[in-house]
């Protein structure tokens, strides 16, 4: 048995050897990112005996993922109990041959070449107790990972993008991500790039996309000039849940404004009720979600727990279409009002079936598809469309609407 120290870019180099010399790899490595050697790596899949990265707080590239869907012998650990799936091993085997590089580098750009790592390459045979105890490290960690199916990369994708904007990402990143239907997360509308979505919404026969982000502007001025919703004015409440009437739209040109875009709720009798007596309740919910910055899964618990709360004396419960007006006026850049007109062609671009749309799972159906979106998940562009992207959950529903 053969043992020697690596520095630098020699992990790298000797990767680059071991790969082609040896039939198998197993491999048990903390992250992974693209870099010099992935491709190298997934050309020769078909020798993964077993390789396992981790996920911990996001480190792993989700492209990285992605290319393991269905790959056999690939596997991931996203939870680890107690602490962070930290290794950093590197064996490989033909027979009773057997080399193994371990040590500090990661499978990443920084491991195989710009930090200072230290690693050792061990070389001998299968019948070295430290080769052997290697190998059976790493099938330990396979059992400790899972398959990686296209359903836990895609969840991957939205737990790596969401903990980007956090300031210290979970140690899974997956924990925020609930079990959303494989259907949802890989539909169509998930894929859509920012450029064909601004061409779908703009190309919209039935939306005026200047107006409709017109009002959507005022929404955002009223909500933030008053520090809760239930100290607006009446008309501001009505106008806010698409209850509007022509007596108090004649008031002034904001009020004028076809508040009937993004759901006209007027025939939600009880609804109207709630908004024009300023419940407690639909005040209390509106202002669970913050103005600014994200909104948690708990947040939007909490407004759909206490905006059912008030209609605890009523005859019909509030529900989707009423609940997701408020949202989407509050925050168009993460809620879309789910509404008759635009139903049938949310279900079919988001994967679910439009007669099971619930309070109860409107965040896993809708809001996770939108954040698990191509279109959704790029940066403010420094252009005319800034405003559009400002509001850009809200504004799908120029591509869903269908008039009756």
């Amino acid at each position: 048995m053969n043992v020697e120290l690596l520095r630098g870019d020699d992990v790298e180099k000797v990767l680059h050897r071991l790969m082609d010399d040896y039939d198998e790899f197993h491999w048990a490595v903390a992250w992974g990112t693209d870099n010099s050697l992935c491709t190298r790596l997934l050309d020769r899949s078909a020798k993964f005996g077993a390789v396992t990265f981790g996920l911990a707080f996001a480190q792993t590239d989700p492209e990285l993922v992605e290319a393991l869907v269905d790959v056999p012998g690939s596997y991931v650990v996203t939870a680890f109990p107690g602490g962070t799936y930290h290794p950093k091993v590197f064996a490989f085997r033909s027979g009773d041959r057997m080399a193994a590089v371990v040590g500090s580098a990661n499978f990443t750009r920084g491991g195989l070449g710009n930090n200072l790592e230290a690693s050792v390459l061990v070389t001998g045979t299968v019948d070295d107790k430290v080769l052997a105890d290697v190998l059976a490290f790493t099938a330990e960690s396979a059992k400790l990972g899972e398959v990686v199916t296209s359903k836990l990369a895609q969840r991957y994708r939205l737990g790596h993008s969401l903990a980007a904007k956090m300031p210290r990402p979970p140690r899974d990143p997956l924990i925020q991500v609930p079990q959303s239907g494989e259907k949802g997360l890989s539909s169509s509308l998930v894929k859509m790039s920012w450029r064909d979505y601004v061409r779908e919404v703009r190309g919209s026969a039935v939306h005026h996309v200047d107006e409709s982000l017109a009002l959507l502007r005022t929404a955002q001025v009223w909500l933030a000039s008053v520090p809760s919703f239930g100290d607006l004015t009446t008309p501001q409440r009505k106008a806010l849940a698409g209850v509007i009437g022509k007596t108090d739209r004649d008031i002034d040109d904001d009020l004028g404004r076809d508040w009937g875009w993004f759901g006209s709720m007027r025939g939600a009798g009880d609804f109207k009720n709630r908004i024009a007596s300023n419940d407690v309740f639909l005040a209390r919910a509106m202002d669970s979600i913050p103005q600014k910055g994200e909104v948690t899964r708990q947040q939007y618990d909490r407004f759909a727990s206490l905006f059912v709360k008030a209609f605890a004396n009523s005859h019909r419960v509030g529900g989707v279409p009423t609940a997701s007006r408020l949202l989407a006026m509050k925050r168009p850049d993460v809620f879309l009002c789910v509404s008759n007109p635009n139903l049938t062609a949310a279900a079919v671009k988001m994967g679910f079936a439009k007669t099971t749309l619930q309070l109860g799972n409107y965040w896993d159906r809708v809001v996770e598809v939108i954040r698990a979106s191509e279109w959704y998940g790029v940066e403010k562009p420094d252009s005319q469309d800034g405003p559009l992207w400002e509001c850009r959950a809200a504004m799908l529903d120029a591509i869903f609407y269908r008039p009756n």
